[in-house]
């Protein structure tokens, strides 16, 4: 429905009509349109991280973030041109912010930082994948067939940290 007509053009009743549901079996569910928007970013999410976690090294990892961001980019377009478009970013940075975190926290060596540091580096990152995704989405250009490969080089190349509080009185994690 959002590709075809924008989510600011949606009301709860064309859901429940389409999806044959009870308006009470709707709000039972979720409170809002929004949150229906997000419940669906984070199952696709967890679907991508699913086959990133099978990748053999993090540029792999990113490769497919970059290209389900592409096989999603009219609807990601679509919400980035509505009313919510604030809230639509937030969500995009908090689902690759989550997805880094995983996918980061399974690789086999380790990054030993203090976790204000890790927390720091994760939001840079996040809003760092993030607007660049967004921008290729919104941009006629499209996508450089390298994105992922340029955006490892600007990460650090043993890049995996431990994320769990500090246990160090100097702030470091213990090895």
């Amino acid at each position: 429905m959002v590709k075809r007509k924008g989510i600011d053009k949606i009301t709860v009743k064309e859901i429940i009509d389409e999806c044959r549901i009870s308006r009470q079996t709707f709000y039972y569910h979720f409170q809002d349109i929004m949150e229906v928007i997000e419940w669906t970013v984070e199952q696709s999410i967890r679907q991508m991280l699913e086959r990133s976690l099978e990748a053999k090294n993090l540029r792999e990892a990113l490769d497919i973030l970059i290209t389900c961001t592409r096989e999603n980019r009219v609807l990601i377009r679509r919400l980035l041109d509505s009313q919510k478009r604030e809230e639509i970013e937030k969500l995009l940075i908090q689902a690759t912010r989550s997805y880094l975190r995983e996918v980061i926290s399974k690789r086999e060596k380790r990054v030993f930082l203090n976790y204000s540091d890790v927390e720091m580096a994760l939001d840079f990152w996040s809003y760092g994948i993030s607007g660049l995704l967004v921008k290729y989405c919104c941009s006629e250009k499209g996508y450089t067939e390298n994105l992922a490969e340029q955006i490892c080089r600007l990460l650090p190349e043993d890049l995996v940290v431990e994320t769990r509080k500090p246990e160090g009185r100097d702030g470091r994690f213990l090895s």
